[in-house]
């Protein structure tokens, strides 16, 4: 066989394993993208859920200890309870404080660690 004939089979057997190899590569490539995709929705949705324990930490807990209203302390104990999601294991201590002082009513030490607490978290946001 001399090269003339061998040509047109190489460039069959080159297109055929380019059809193959071009698409495989590209799902490969697109895979990766939506798997990187998925995780920044992850990441974004469990930002926006941290933000809005948050948020929700500065209302209840805040309204129930700086204006001393007795009637929220069950939404001021829900939204302490998910704060353990969210800050560290150094700072529960001072979540486990804070609860007892709300349900104690002891303002003025709920008003501290509420004040501690608050600054951790306006840290954290920042990041």
């Amino acid at each position: 066989m001399t090269i003339e004939e061998i040509t047109p089979w190489l460039a069959i057997a080159i297109t055929l394993i380019l059809s193959i190899l071009v698409p495989l590569f590209t799902q490969i490539a697109n895979n990766r993208f939506q798997l990187k995709m998925k995780k920044k929705d992850i990441e974004a949705e469990i930002q926006n859920k941290k933000f809005f324990a948050y948020e929700e930490y500065f209302q209840k807990v805040g309204g129930c200890v700086l204006y001393a209203q007795k009637e929220n302390l069950s939404d001021a104990g829900a939204s302490i309870q998910r704060l353990y999601a969210y800050l560290p294991e150094n700072e529960w201590e001072t979540l486990d404080k804070l609860f007892a002082e709300i349900n104690n009513k002891d303002w003025a030490g709920a008003r501290n660690d509420m004040k501690s607490i608050s600054k951790w978290i306006a840290n954290d946001m920042k990041n």
